[in-house]
């Protein structure tokens, strides 16, 4: 039985009681002919001249689209209508007959499926422990912002945006995350439903305004694309159509991130050294029941792989950076990766390594990473300790390390294992003079 695009525009209205269908809203047909015999539904952000060229090359004839076609919200400004690219993309619409529907305040809060939940789903945040029509509150592992920036700039990616924005103290640490999406993210509002990092859009806040705002206050803002933040939505919207029109094809198609960056620098690093001068008083390893500790075999490279990618370089560790980072080194040796297990499921490791500073030979405490969800158990401390007692087996009487300015609870750890700040002309006295007043600020929960 085929279906008209008046009859998806029913269903619609039928699931949608919220939406003033009758009244103010921007939802329903905006070009073409709402009788027309759908050949298949084209699903897409938003009805660009080349989306909706894709989507005829696709055997579609309705393109539902999320956001205006002809630049203004309810598509009803005249003079933009009567502009160059309108009267183009409507040139077009006539000649090849196509439908353009918006769908829009039904899917934004649609339970579950719609725009909002879905990027929650997305970022695998899990279920919200606070809403508003268009937010979702999450409870997260205590976190440093930054890791956290780090994580979510690791899912876009996949969706095609290259970055993320961030301001704010990267060393904060954070446990209630704020999503919204779209143009409507409300920052005030954010930290009213008693968010400490917000998860914004680059449509829905203005940096001067309210990246003020929250700079002042001490809530740190990690910003994505408007558009990026919607596609798990809308490929949720074009699953949705496929299951109850099972007689018209949809394709999902443009783009999914609105821009494209060419950066100077990846981002703003600033290192630091710590060292310690004796291992001879190493304290012992403690481990939380159930889990053990053992070197590294030849064959389990993968295992430290996967908990470098779930903890400090989400996405980005394969075997090429582990022979870049390690085996490719002449004294390279399995075992000296120490790992942390439960069961076969490994948590966290670190490395008992070896290098070279100012011609002097040093064991080295590198790459050290704890499992997103196994944060709060120690488990980071007791990886340092087991690396610290492999690098005395190895014959090595003194170990250093390299961290960042912003790893506060790293560095918390490191001092109560005995290393100490290490400045140099690489790493000055000023850069560890901030970090340490930081750290005062970050024992006492105050803001930056």
């Amino acid at each position: 039985m085929s279906s008209r695009a008046q009859d998806i525009h029913e269903h619609f209205r039928s699931v949608g009681p919220w939406v003033d269908w009758d009244g103010h809203t921007c939802d329903g047909f905006k070009y073409g002919d709402p009788q027309t015999v759908v050949r298949g539904v084209a699903v897409g952000w938003q009805s660009l001249r080349s989306a909706l060229e894709e989507a005829q090359a696709k055997g579609c004839n309705l393109f539902i689209t999320h956001e205006p076609t002809f630049y203004s919200h309810m598509d009803d400004d005249e003079a933009a209508r009567r502009s160059v690219p309108a009267q183009q993309k409507m040139a077009f619409l006539d000649r090849t007959r196509m439908v353009v529907y918006r769908c829009h305040d039904l899917w934004d809060v649609y339970p579950r499926l719609g725009i909002v939940d879905s990027w929650s789903e997305f970022l695998g945040l899990g279920e919200p422990v606070a809403r508003a029509r268009y937010y979702n509150v999450h409870q997260v592992l205590p976190t440093t912002v930054w890791e956290l920036a780090i994580r979510i700039a690791g899912r876009v990616a996949t969706l095609g945006q290259q970055e993320v924005r961030f301001s704010g103290a990267r060393w904060k640490t954070a446990s209630r995350l704020a999503v919204g999406t779209g143009a409507i993210t409300d920052v005030r509002r954010m930290v009213e439903l008693g968010a400490d990092v917000l998860l914004t859009t680059d449509d829905g806040t203005v940096q001067w305004r309210d990246g003020a705002w929250l700079a002042d206050l001490g809530v740190p803002m990690i910003a994505v694309n408007h558009m990026t933040s919607e596609i798990p939505g809308l490929h949720n919207l074009a699953h949705y159509l496929h299951e109850h029109f099972p007689g018209v094809p949809v394709e999902f198609v443009g783009p999914t991130c609105s821009y494209e960056i060419w950066a100077t620098q990846r981002f703003n690093e600033l290192g630091l050294w710590m060292r310690r001068d004796d291992l001879s008083d190493l304290p012992p390893l403690s481990l939380p029941e159930g889990y053990t500790c053992r070197p590294m075999r030849a064959e389990e490279t993968w295992a430290y792989i996967e908990v470098m990618n779930r903890s400090a370089c989400p996405g980005e560790c394969d075997q090429a950076w582990f022979e870049q980072n390690f085996s490719k080194d002449p004294e390279y040796d399995p075992s000296f990766q120490m790992i942390i297990w439960k069961g076969d499921l490994p948590l966290a490791a670190a490395g008992a390594w070896h290098g070279a500073v100012a011609g002097e030979r040093w064991g080295v405490i590198h790459w050290v990473g704890v499992a997103d969800a196994e944060r709060g158990k120690g488990l980071g401390l007791a990886v340092v300790v087991a690396a610290m007692h492999r690098l005395r087996e190895r014959g090595f009487t003194r170990a250093m390390l390299e961290t960042q300015t912003w790893r506060l609870p790293a560095i918390a750890t490191y001092l109560r294992l005995g290393f100490r700040p290490w400045p140099t002309q690489r790493y000055p006295q000023e850069r560890w003079n901030r970090v340490l007043a930081d750290m005062e600020l970050w024992r006492n929960g105050q803001q930056p």
